[in-house]
């Protein structure tokens, strides 16, 4: 096992020989690197003061969903930037009312820095710090379930500014329309991978395999090819996964915000085959 390589196809670590286990890092929970402190962007490299170039946090990086969710950013800032306009040129005492402007604003442009699709804009250091800091504290943006119903929520505030108070009722009702159906098939795509994952995974473990299993002494962790080989022979299905798919589950799978080696570690897989709720996607 010292010496073996990759995973050829029709086989894996356990078939080939008794894989010891290796020694773990005690450190190495999703609590302390994923959502947690910053030390696992720090251990894997990938550091917000270490510039990240090229790289980007979450599900942002596949660009048919950037652009969709940039879109929906967009959205809300312009519901945000008309109903500031309106009670400006309309002004009345409304504590309330401005509040609630100024965080659809902000959230408007929040999202935006987000879900920046243009590659030379996303590797700027600021860009990539905000990113880093909801990867730390706002775990579920980087996943299509926790977008996905953001963007619903996103959906009834827009309505609520626009078509509530009758600023622009048909305007305020299209931006509505584009955030709930965006939200609704982000929430869809979600649920249907997390599903999927927790299937594969129930699989595993009632196999009796651990990660080790799979990952040959010596290999920082699976590729995206490798992962994929791995679910097919488990699963006996070949087609579960897409490959996006399998980029997708990778990013839910890392314990860092960037991962430009595209692998899924050794201690990320012996994380996410511990008895527990399902991994949202």
């Amino acid at each position: 096992c010292g010496t073996a390589g990759p995973l050829e196809p029709k086989t894996t670590c356990d078939l080939r020989c008794d894989c010891a286990p290796r020694d773990l890092d005690p450190m190495a929970l999703r609590g302390d690197y994923q959502g947690g402190s910053q030390g696992g962007a720090d251990r894997f490299g990938f550091g917000a003061a270490g510039g990240g170039e090229g790289l980007n946090a979450g599900i942002d990086k596949y660009m048919k969903w950037s652009w969709a969710f940039f879109v929906g950013a967009i959205v809300t800032c312009v519901a945000g930037i008309t109903t500031f306009i309106y009670y400006l040129q309309n002004f009345t005492f409304a504590p309330a009312t401005c509040f609630f402007e100024f965080f659809l604003l902000v959230f408007g442009f929040s999202l935006i820095l987000l879900d920046l699709p243009m590659p030379g804009l996303q590797t700027h250091p600021h860009v990539l710090g905000f990113r880093t800091k909801v990867y730390k504290f706002a775990l579920f943006m980087t996943r299509f379930l926790g977008r996905g119903i953001w963007y619903l929520f996103m959906a009834t505030l827009v309505f609520g500014a626009m078509c509530d108070t009758g600023i622009n009722f048909i305007l305020g009702s299209v931006l509505t329309l584009y955030l709930l159906v965006l939200g609704l098939v982000a929430v869809g795509k979600g649920m249907v991978l997390t599903m999927k994952l927790n299937k594969v995974r129930d699989v595993l473990m009632s196999s009796g395999k651990t990660a080790e299993n799979f990952v040959a002494r010596g290999q920082a962790g699976l590729s995206s090819e490798q992962f994929k080989h791995m679910v097919g022979q488990m699963t006996n299905d070949q087609n579960m996964f897409g490959d996006d798919d399998v980029s997708y589950i990778i990013n839910a799978l890392s314990f860092a915000p960037y991962h430009a080696d595209g692998l899924v570690k050794l201690e990320e897989l012996q994380y996410w085959l511990q008895p527990g709720p399902p991994l949202m996607v």
